[in-house]
């Protein structure tokens, strides 16, 4: 960005000097047009720059505005799992916040992935998240605000890091945190990519930090088998720990408007996945 500025400074300086203080001079025409070829590159690279870019204006110019201030940007990278039996959604508690949310979670930085981070990005780990256990290696992490767009843009790409989405299916409803479902009828699973659900730039509470949260949406596929053990699991209804819910419920948070009652917190990003789109409440 500073480099552009200076690059139209001169642009515009070649042009000024050739103008007024080459008058009579035989160069004195090279001078301006080397100026105005000079813009006229500046001003169609900008233009290519604003057509490539052109569905993130508002985050390209609020990261160029914190870049000034010399912040950093907080990123949580996750996905999630819509599954649905019925006209009903599983959702699971966050061990975190105690809320429901579909099942899913942060993805894992890997050991390659660690030292690029640092490297690349300048990343700095976020000490306010335990680093241990099921938590360890969290993809949450803080980027100053110069890196963010290509951090954005490296991560969108896929290489180099996490992609496999099987691992927080596994730890929340096979082995780990649910033994819901059975490693026979589950010993893989199928899904869509749905699409992806970026938040804009914000503050958050309880971090003082600005911060972009970004969700890979999966639809489960199961099989003949697999729905079949999802049907029983559904059978069993709701417990601590998991919650059939539909799309009404979801979209109000938790509250039921038809008994007028709230049964439970749901979180916010639950609902932003269900419809593929971040919305402010």
């Amino acid at each position: 960005m500073i480099r552009r500025i200076i690059q139209t400074l001169l642009a515009i300086g070649f042009i000024i000097y050739g103008y007024f203080k080459m008058s009579g001079s035989e160069y004195q025409k090279d001078v301006v047009n080397f100026g105005v070829v000079g813009l006229a590159t500046l001003a169609e690279l900008l233009i290519e720059h604003i057509f490539i870019n052109r569905k993130r204006l508002r985050l390209l110019l609020y990261v160029y505005y914190l870049n000034l201030k010399n912040e950093h940007i907080r990123f949580s990278m996750s996905y999630l799992y819509i599954i649905k039996v019925d006209d009903e959604y599983l959702l699971v508690r966050n061990s975190n916040y105690g809320h429901y949310q579909l099942v899913g979670g942060k993805y894992k930085r890997l050991k390659g992935t660690q030292s690029l981070l640092r490297e690349k990005f300048e990343a700095i780990d976020d000490l306010k998240l335990p680093n241990k256990d099921l938590m360890k290696d969290d993809f949450a992490l803080f980027i100053p605000a110069k890196k963010a767009i290509k951090f954005l843009d490296w991560f969108n790409e896929g290489k180099n890091r996490e992609i496999n989405h099987w691992r927080e299916f596994y730890e929340e409803l096979i082995e780990g945190k649910g033994n819901l479902l059975s490693k026979e009828k589950f010993p893989y699973v199928n899904y869509n990519l749905l699409g992806r659900v970026t938040t804009p730039v914000k503050r958050t509470p309880g971090w003082d930090c600005y911060e972009i949260l970004q969700y890979d949406i999966l639809e489960l596929l199961p099989n003949e088998e697999q729905y079949k053990e999802l049907l029983n699991l559904k059978s069993k209804g709701d417990t601590n720990y998991i919650k059939w819910a539909d799309k009404e419920l979801i979209n109000c948070l938790g509250h039921d408007k038809r008994t007028k009652t709230k049964l439970y917190d749901i979180g916010h990003h639950t609902k932003w996945a269900l419809n593929m789109k971040w919305e402010k409440n």
